[in-house]
Formats: C-alpha cells, structure tokens, sequence
C-alpha cells in the first residue's frame, strides 16, 4: 500500500511538472520507470526506459546513467555502454571507477580513449566548484550530527554557536549560488564517491532540508525551477512543502532560541 501510494504521489509530481516548460519533466518519469524495471531484472525494459529518457535532455544525471551502464553490460549492448561510459567520463568520474568493467568489449576503446573525456571534464565543468560544494555539504553533515548531540545532551554548546554555525552554512551556500548560479551537475559534473567507488546524487537537497529545519526557507520560490533544471529530484518538491522547524520559519536566530529554550530552558 505505501509503494502504491508513493507512486501515486510521483506521478501526481510529474503532471505538475509536465504542465509547465521543464526540461526534465519526461526524463524524470522515464528513469522512474527504467529503475522499476532494473529492480525486477528487466533488463532489456530498463534500457530501453534508459535509452527514452536519456534523449529528452542532454545532460542525463550520474546516478541514472550508473544504473544505465550496468543495464547495458547485462544485455551485452557494447555500443550503449561505451556511450553511457563517455558521458560519465565527461562528468569528472575517474577511470577507477570503470575498472571493473575491463573485460567487456568496450572498455579497451574507452580506456585508450580516457584522456579526452577528462579533458573536457575539466575544460568545460568547474571541478572548483564542485569541490566548494562537497566540503560545504560535510561541513553541514558534521554540524547537523554535532547539533543532535547537543539536542540528547551528550555535548554541550552556546545559543551562540549554534547560531553561527548555522549561519555559516546557510551564507557560504547563498554566496556560491549568488556567484556560479545553483550547483547541479550539469555545472560541476558528477557525484564519485571515493570511499564506495560508487556514483551518488549530491545530497543538495539534505542541505535544503537542513536549512528549512534551521528556520530558512531557501529558493522557497525557485524550488520548481531548480527540479525542472535537474537540480534536485521531484520528491523534493512535495518534502519540501512538509519542513519546517520549531519556530516561525523567519531566521535562523529566531529559530535556535526557540530549540535552545525547547531542550535546555533558557538562553
């Protein structure tokens, strides 16, 4: 029942965003699809969903394509899997990460090959940014997990630092969006995640959802905008609207005092 009603409620997304002009309206419900189908071992039908959705835009996102590339390995479709490989290789992934794919009748061409996509990777991406951003989004993880040991009195910590912690958060991602505009993929490439050799979405919309919690609320107006640009996943749109922190959602100070007096009493 909660599967069916998870469904509903995405497809209900996808005809809000299919109203209006956005670039990744079909893309969404076709990869939506295709990762239903690999869930099942479909393979065939997931590539097929891959392949439909890939060509509404020109940018498909990395998470989507790594799913992709294992679809097109299971139906031995050489030609689509070196293409999907291309694109991830333009999108800043490392040759790591294709290791495990060497013996596939692709790879030797791709491999040989590698250096190019790098090269406009980093002629064309901004990798600075990306690594602007990665450090804001651990920094905000770090200070979430420290601000929950706060909340279960396990440290200890001022209104005052709370306060500047968050507001240091907030302000360093205005600053990189009033700058280079909001950090998707198609402006920094792709997520790699090292340590799991894997390819994530970057967690944005953990941050957005942070800052929402810390009583800010962010592209409140340009949410729509922001998933029909690819920057965040549809599911956001609706999470979104159900945030809201303790307080009155007008500042991050009004916002901690009102945390500071829930779990401590006083200021």
């Amino acid at each position: 029942m909660k599967k069916i009603l998870l469904t509903l409620i995405f497809l209900g997304l996808m005809t809000n965003l299919s109203a209006q002009e956005c670039e990744y309206a079909e893309y969404y419900q076709l990869v939506a699809i295709a990762k239903k189908e690999y869930s099942q071992q479909n393979y065939k039908e997931a590539s097929k969903n891959f392949k439909l959705a890939f060509s509404k835009t020109d940018f498909p996102l990395g998470h989507d394509l790594s799913f992709a590339l294992v679809t097109a390995n299971k139906t031995n479709d050489d030609m689509w899997a070196g293409f999907i490989a291309e694109k991830l290789a333009q999108g800043g992934v490392p040759l790591r990460y294709f290791v495990k794919y060497k013996k596939k009748n692709w790879y030797q061409k791709f491999n040989y090959e590698f250096e190019n996509y790098s090269n406009y990777y980093r002629e064309n991406l901004n990798s600075e940014l990306r690594e602007k951003l990665i450090s804001l989004l651990n920094r905000d993880s770090e200070f979430n997990s420290k601000y929950h040991e706060w909340r279960t009195k396990k440290i200890e910590m001022t209104l005052q630092e709370l306060i500047d912690g968050a507001t240091a958060i907030l302000m360093e991602f205005q600053n990189l969006t009033d700058n280079y505009g909001f950090q998707n993929e198609r402006l920094i490439g792709y997520n790699y995640v090292r340590r799991k050799n894997n390819i994530e979405p970057y967690p944005i919309g953990v941050l957005i959802v942070h800052i929402y919690q810390r009583g800010v609320l962010i592209f409140k107006d340009d949410i729509q905008d922001i998933i029909c640009k690819g920057g965040l996943h549809p599911n956001y749109g609706e999470t979104l609207k159900g945030i809201r922190g303790f307080g009155d959602s007008t500042g991050i100070e009004q916002e901690m005092k009102t945390r500071y007096a829930k779990y401590r009493g006083t200021e």
